[in-house]
């Protein structure tokens, strides 16, 4: 039987065992000069585009365009050193329009992603002064926290800062992996990374069975 991670995910066990303190200098001046120097330009985004086929053998890249410009209130996430700026007002609105009660699968999805997306904004830390800078996230993405960012990244909501960078880059590579070894063995996993960089800064256990 195919179980897919999405809903409800199976806890990651790739996480980032490096995660920028809430205090630190660079990241703070990376969320100023993101919001100063880029704008605070309204995007939008729609829906992420459909995954391949869970529980089959597939090896498939996507080149994804992401922000050029950071959200005018964002939340920060660090993953192997790579920053990821989320929109906190398009999360805000991901939460509050959740439904109370579901009769059908949007529905059912609708308040997943929103519980989501809720946990996610309360796990972040205000930012500090006052001032255009985001709210960050320092703790340890869970399962839950990184479906949230990787639907972000599938529909190009995110903006995408490597380490020391000021500026975001353009796109990000999404890999869909699926192995399949027999009618009740095999896995997948989603591979976000930086294009031209090997090693994803982002794994997600996406289906086993």
């Amino acid at each position: 039987m195919i179980q897919d991670a999405t809903p409800p995910p199976r806890r990651v066990a790739l996480r980032d065992q490096h995660p920028i303190p809430s205090r630190s200098p660079w990241l703070r001046a990376t969320c100023l000069a993101a919001a100063l120097t880029m704008g605070a330009g309204t995007e939008t985004h729609g829906t992420p585009p459909a995954r391949p086929p869970a529980g089959t053998d597939v090896d498939e890249t996507r080149t994804v365009a992401q922000r050029t410009r950071a959200p005018a209130d964002c939340l920060s996430v660090v993953q192997e050193g790579v920053t990821v700026l989320l929109d906190r007002s398009e999360l805000s609105r991901q939460a509050h329009a959740k439904p109370t009660q579901w009769k059908t699968e949007a529905e059912r999805m609708a308040l997943i992603d929103g519980r989501r997306a809720a946990a996610l904004l309360q796990a972040a830390a205000p930012a500090r002064g006052g001032g255009p800078a985001c709210h960050q996230v320092t703790q340890t993405l869970d399962g839950e926290d990184q479906f949230v960012v990787l639907a972000h990244l599938e529909r190009g909501a995110a903006a995408v800062l490597p380490a020391g960078a000021t500026q975001p880059v353009p796109s990000v590579a999404i890999r869909y992996l699926g192995q399949r070894c027999g009618p009740l063995c095999g896995r997948g996993s989603i591979m976000v990374s930086i294009p031209g960089q090997q090693r994803p800064f982002m794994v997600t256990h996406w289906w086993a069975s």
